[in-house]
């Protein structure tokens, strides 16, 4: 499945269905593709599509055709609590339980500020909620299933996106570096691994159709997957927005040489800056294949610069900067754009939509 445009305008769901057996949860906060593509909020990283909610506020504001805003939403600790969480800077670990079973609770960032830099697979698996196949200590694993019952609600499938804040903020020329690697898997080993991976934007093709992009990763299960240095996605703190099609990054932060209205991306802690999506990541069909696992690994921050504080060597001896101060974001799931009559067959259990990461821009 290829969507040709993605889009954030902001609904709120009041209920979703779950199964017998499932806990009722809280709602996901849902989006619809309401705006053209591309446009000067998102880019193509690899797989991966990601818009920064602070350009499509501001295009909004200038009453460009399709941009209704707004577009961020809280993203604080009592906040999360209500999503299903990859990873989050609140010093303790978001129990996933109530929300989604089997899967794994959430990874904390929080590091006390003694590392520049977060994995998974650093020693820090979060527990299990329910039997959880597959699961791996270098990723975090949800089951397909009742991810994809999840995302099916008011008669509709919906696509998975990812929500993505900051917390800790940076100055508007800096860039942290994220990576994140999204295997579906079928742990009874009769089908091959898929692979959806971030990776550096093309300064020469920023809306690259994310489709072009094959991953040369692999994941078995048995060991850490390590990117190497060109691998990491680095973003921009301050763009330069042109009109609603055209934008670059600010070279100093403060200045749009080139013309256009100067946006600073980062909004501080507790609100998203950034939604994410993997078009081209038909994960429904999958499931019906027979996959039944998904894995998610990220790295973020500061890797073998010799910094004190930085974390260990990329494939190849390589290395990545700048650090990250210790704040480190918050990676939570959103239902995303419906997807209508493409309701997964009883009995089955449809896609699992995880664009894993939420992509990076700069923060302030």
């Amino acid at each position: 499945m290829k969507k040709t445009s993605w889009g954030i305008q902001p609904q709120w769901l009041l209920a979703l269905l779950f199964p017998a057996g499932l806990a009722a949860a809280a709602p996901l906060p849902v989006y619809s593709p309401t705006y053209p593509s591309p446009n000067s909020a998102c880019a193509t990283y690899g797989n991966v599509v990601s818009c920064s909610t602070t350009v499509l506020d501001h295009l909004a504001a200038k009453g460009y055709a399709g941009f209704n805003g707004p577009y961020s939403f809280a993203a604080s600790q009592g906040a999360l609590i209500d999503t299903i969480v990859v990873t989050a800077n609140n010093g303790n670990i978001l129990n996933n339980g109530d929300q989604l079973m089997p899967s794994e609770d959430g990874f904390s960032t929080n590091n006390g500020g003694t590392k520049k830099y977060f994995f998974t697979g650093d020693g820090n698996d979060p527990a299990n909620n329910g039997g959880l196949a597959g699961d791996t200590p270098f990723s975090w694993d949800t089951g397909l299933s009742t991810l994809n019952q999840k995302l099916t609600f008011g008669g509709a499938y919906h696509e998975m996106a990812i929500a993505f804040d900051f917390n800790n903020p940076q100055n508007d020329t800096s860039s942290i570096p994220i990576w994140a690697l999204v295997t579906v898997r079928d742990t009874d080993g009769n089908l091959g691994n898929k692979y959806f991976e971030t990776q550096a934007l093309d300064p020469n093709n920023i809306f690259k159709d994310p489709s072009l992009y094959s991953s040369d990763k692999t994941f078995d299960g048995s060991a850490i997957t390590t990117p190497g240095a060109a691998d990491f996605a680095l973003t921009v703190g301050a763009i330069c927005v042109v009109n609603a099609t055209v934008s670059y990054p600010s070279p100093d932060g403060s200045n749009c040489p080139n013309g256009g209205d100067l946006v600073k991306t980062n909004r501080a802690s507790n609100e998203v800056e950034f939604i994410n999506y993997l078009p081209t990541l038909d994960l429904r069909g999958l499931e019906n294949q027979g996959y039944d696992t998904m894995s998610v690994q990220v790295w973020m921050g500061c890797f073998n610069t010799g910094v004190r504080g930085s974390g260990p060597a990329l494939e190849n001896g390589g290395s990545v900067g700048p650090c990250d101060t210790g704040g480190f974001g918050d990676i939570f799931l959103l239902a995303g754009a419906e997807l209508p009559g493409r309701l997964p067959e009883p009995g089955t259990l449809g896609l699992t939509g995880l664009a894993l990461l939420g992509l990076l821009k700069r923060r302030r």
